[in-house]
């Protein structure tokens, strides 16, 4: 059946739940949410068939394909309850302590398995250093040796400090979310800033519901993170870009107005790109990757990762 300006229902636990999916000509079957398992059918590469995601009950998933204004595949993994949520920043390891890389590119995969994610996206950007051998850059490969851009804080453990002109998303310890631009250690002091994590990415896109970023012709995969305005609900937006005909990409402010509609308030533009991956594990209990890179060699290695774990 071909949907136009299609509605899907789902069921989250005993409550019946409307979600919308715009105007569609691509094949989108009937969401079923029961229980703590999601049954999603789509067209396209990575969810070709009918797959089963194992979600927690305060968690939920979408997919939303659009033709207007561009072919668009969009990703959007929201958790309703933050303090319900149990996170784990992960890093690739650290190859010379305290030298000037701050982690090696490694498999998104495998991070997020590291720590038995449910789900999971890329996060920070960064800079290559070049192969000690050699003397050039590596590129975009396994064992890449990387400085983060911005702060990243992992299990109390400082990976990389704050850092001028990168945003940052914060959970603190009462568990409540923020994004806030912290460009210093002497900011995060000044602000008596107490952790749990700290990932950054770009620069802010949202605040107080005011869309921060100018129109652009600009567009690209992008990775963010949108919060509501009392930093409880947190949402994670991956969209499929480079891929004419399939998805094309947004810029950073059509981002922004993504994140209002799914009720965010405010919101961080994090690394886009063939960095862009989102993941989530499935009843078989693998990790499946949810979206479509738009690097022909898959989903790029990166230096850190946020993910949801168990409870």
């Amino acid at each position: 059946m071909i949907y136009d300006d299609c509605e899907v229902w789902s069921w989250k636990a005993t409550s019946k739940v409307r979600l919308t999916c715009d105007v569609l000509k691509r094949r989108l079957l009937p969401v079923l949410l029961s229980g703590f398992v999601l049954l999603i059918a789509t067209q396209g590469a990575t969810l070709a068939q009918e797959v089963q995601l194992k979600l927690p009950e305060f968690v939920s998933y979408r997919q939303l394909v659009r033709i207007e204004p561009r072919s668009l595949q969009i990703h959007v993994f929201t958790i309703h309850d933050v303090k319900k949520a149990r996170f784990e920043v992960v890093a690739g390891e650290d190859p010379d302590g305290e030298g000037e890389v701050e982690a090696m590119l490694s498999s998104p995969r495998t991070l997020a398995e590291s720590v038995g994610a449910i789900a999971a996206i890329n996060t920070a950007a960064w800079s290559m250093f070049p192969d000690p051998v050699t003397g050039k850059k590596s590129g975009y490969v396994l064992g890449g040796r990387a400085d983060i851009q911005g702060w990243i804080l992992s299990s109390g453990k400082q990976v990389s400090p704050p850092q001028a002109g990168y945003w940052s998303v914060i959970l603190d310890r009462s568990g409540r979310a923020m994004i806030e631009e912290i460009g210093t250690p002497k900011v995060a002091r000044d602000r008596g800033l107490d952790p749990q994590w700290v990932i950054s990415g770009f620069r802010g896109i949202l605040k107080e519901g005011r869309v921060l970023v100018e129109a652009s012709d600009v567009r690209h995969p992008r990775t963010a993170i949108g919060l509501n305005g009392d930093g409880t609900t947190m949402t994670w937006v991956v969209v499929d870009g480079r891929q004419k005909g399939y998805s094309e990409g947004v810029s950073e402010e059509e981002l922004a107005k993504l994140l209002l509609e799914q009720g965010c308030t405010e919101g961080i533009n994090l690394d886009g790109g063939g960095s862009s991956s989102m993941w989530i594990r499935d009843q078989r209990d693998a990790l499946r990757l949810m979206n479509r890179p738009s690097d022909p060699t898959g989903a790029r290695p990166v230096p850190v990762i946020l993910t949801l774990v168990p409870q």
